[in-house]
C-alpha cells in the first residue's frame, strides 16, 4: 500500500512512512500533480480537502478524507479504509524526512554520527542512506509505541462493533 499525502498532512506522512508505508509529500504539492502521482503510481490519497477527494474518486482513484487532526484518530481511519497494518516494522521503516527506506547499522558505526550519551544510551540505530539521518529508539518511544496501541485498539473495537451490526467492513479494497 503506498499512499501520498497533501500539504497539510505532513505528520501523517512521517508517521505512514515509519511505519514502513511508501508515502509521497510534500508542503508545495498542488492538486492536479496529487492526482497525476496517485494515478501513475497507484497511491492512496489522503487530504483534508473534500473537493480534492470527489475529483479522485471521479478517476476511480482511492482518496480518504482526513477529517480529525488527532494522529490516533487519523492512523485508525486510515487503516480501517485500506486495511493496512499499524505496527513498527524495523527491517521497513522508511526515512519521515525523505521517504528512504532506513538501513539497521551497528552501534558502532552510529557513535561517529551521535551523541556519547545516545550511544551510551541505545542499541539499536537506523541510518538513512539517501539523506544520511541517522535514528533511534529515544524517550519519544514511549509515546509513539502508545500511539501504535491506542490505534490497533480503536481499529479492533470498530471492526467488532460493525460486525455485530452487520456493517460490511472497509478492508482493503478500491473504490
Amino acid at each position: 500500500m503506498r499512499f501520498i499525502a497533501d500539504s497539510m498532512l505532513g505528520d501523517v506522512a512521517r508517521w505512514l512512512r515509519m511505519l514502513g508505508y511508501d508515502t509521497v509529500y510534500s508542503k508545495n504539492i498542488k492538486d492536479y500533480e496529487i492526482l497525476r502521482i496517485a494515478e501513475r503510481d497507484d497511491r492512496v490519497i489522503l487530504t483534508r480537502d473534500i473537493s480534492l477527494v470527489r475529483r479522485a474518486r471521479k478517476r476511480g482513484l482511492q482518496a480518504i478524507l482526513i477529517d480529525s487532526t488527532e494522529i490516533v484518530d487519523v492512523l485508525t481511519k486510515i487503516s480501517l479504509k485500506t486495511g493496512i497494518e499499524v505496527k513498527f516494522k524495523e527491517k521497513e521503516t522508511r526515512c519521515p524526512y525523505c521517504n528512504t527506506l532506513l538501513i539497521i547499522i551497528t552501534k558502532a558505526e552510529a557513535l561517529s554520527f551521535v551523541p556519547p550519551s545516545v550511544g551510551a544510551k541505545y542499541d539499536k540505530f537506523w541510518k538513512c542512506p539517501k539523506c544520511g539521518k541517522i535514528y533511534w529508539q529515544g524517550n519519544h518511544w514511549r509515546t509513539i509505541s502508545e500511539i501504535i496501541e491506542k490505534v490497533n485498539k480503536n481499529v479492533i473495537n470498530i471492526r467488532s462493533a460493525n460486525l455485530r451490526r452487520g456493517v460490511k467492513s472497509e478492508g482493503s479494497h478500491r473504490p
